[in-house]
């Protein structure tokens, strides 16, 4: 498994009908990358930015899974950003690589991503960046979102 394609499985679980956000990516893979059986080659790696943990590996991996056709993007209405959808390829390539992370016993790393989804998917933006903070702090040094104490 690469590091894209556990975003792409990420992207394919259910939680999010309407898909995710790139926010709820970058805070769903970062809490994936901090789980110790996830090897450094799978990982995204994260540094500290305006709204906590970023990679932009992700964005362009991201990209790169809309121009193969696996992602569609979705327009928000009066925002800057969008949402991502699974396509039907998209579905198909993510169950073909959930076969092979069982062939390969990574069941326990999958199990744990879903759950990572069901997390970010179901938590409003303030909700979402405070868990993450409140977990990995040193990933909030230089986030311009101000938190209630």
């Amino acid at each position: 498994m690469t590091r894209r394609d556990w975003l792409l499985v990420f992207a394919a679980y259910e939680g999010a009908a309407d898909g995710l956000d790139p926010v709820r990516f970058q805070k769903g893979l970062f809490l994936f990358s901090r789980l110790p059986d996830v090897p450094a080659r799978e990982r995204y790696t994260f540094k500290p930015y305006d709204y906590g943990p970023m990679s932009s590996r992700i964005y362009d991996d991201l990209d790169a899974l809309v121009d193969e056709g696996s992602l569609r993007r979705e327009p928000v209405p009066g925002k800057q950003w969008c949402r991502y959808q699974v396509t039907d390829a998209g579905l198909r390539s993510a169950n073909q690589l959930l076969d092979q992370a069982r062939r390969e016993g990574r069941v326990e790393a999958a199990r744990q991503l879903h759950a990572i989804k069901q997390t970010v998917a179901g938590l409003g933006f303030k909700p979402l960046l405070e868990h993450v903070y409140a977990a990995h702090p040193d990933f909030a040094v230089n986030s311009v979102f101000s938190r209630q104490r």
